[in-house]
C-alpha cells in the first residue's frame, strides 16, 4: 500500500521561501566588491610573476653522503643574459649546511635541467634552489 503524496499549498510554499535567509542590497554590493578585490590581487601577483626574467622549479635531491648532497632543478630563462642560481642544503633543523651556485648560460637553451653537487659540513636532510638572478 502506498501513502498519498502531500503537495504543499501556496501558503506553505510562501512560508518556506520567506524563511530562507536573503542577502540585502548592501550584502550583494559587499560580496561583489570582495570578489573584485580578490580577483585584482590574484591578477597582480600573476602578472608580477610573469614578468620575471628567470624561473626555476625544484625537481629533487639526494643525500649521497654525510658531506655531500645533490640537487636537481629546472631553469627557464626569459632573457638573453646568463643567470646565477644559488642552491642550499639544509639540516634537520633547517640550518644551511652547504651552499653552491651555478651559472646558467642561455646559449645552452632557454629551458635546462641541472644537477649540482653540494658539499656539506654535516649531513643534510634536503637540498633546494634558494634563488636565481640574472647575472649583472
Amino acid at each position: 500500500m502506498t501513502e498519498p503524496q502531500h503537495t504543499p499549498s501556496a501558503d506553505e510554499t510562501e512560508d518556506i521561501a520567506s524563511s530562507r535567509p536573503r542577502l540585502s542590497r548592501r550584502g550583494w554590493v559587499l560580496s561583489i566588491l570582495g570578489v573584485a578585490v580578490l580577483t585584482a590581487i590574484a591578477a597582480w601577483f600573476g602578472l608580477s610573476q610573469a614578468d620575471q626574467p628567470v624561473r626555476w622549479q625544484d625537481v629533487g635531491f639526494s643525500i649521497d653522503s654525510p658531506t655531500e648532497a645533490e640537487v636537481t632543478f629546472d631553469v627557464h630563462l626569459y632573457s638573453d643574459q646568463a643567470a646565477v642560481c644559488h642552491v642550499r642544503a639544509l639540516s634537520v633543523s633547517y640550518a644551511e649546511v652547504g651552499v653552491a651556485e651555478v651559472t646558467v648560460d642561455p646559449a645552452d637553451g632557454t629551458s635546462q635541467r641541472i644537477t649540482l653537487p653540494i658539499s656539506t659540513v654535516e649531513e643534510a636532510t634536503s637540498a633546494q634552489v634558494n634563488y636565481c638572478n640574472i647575472e649583472s
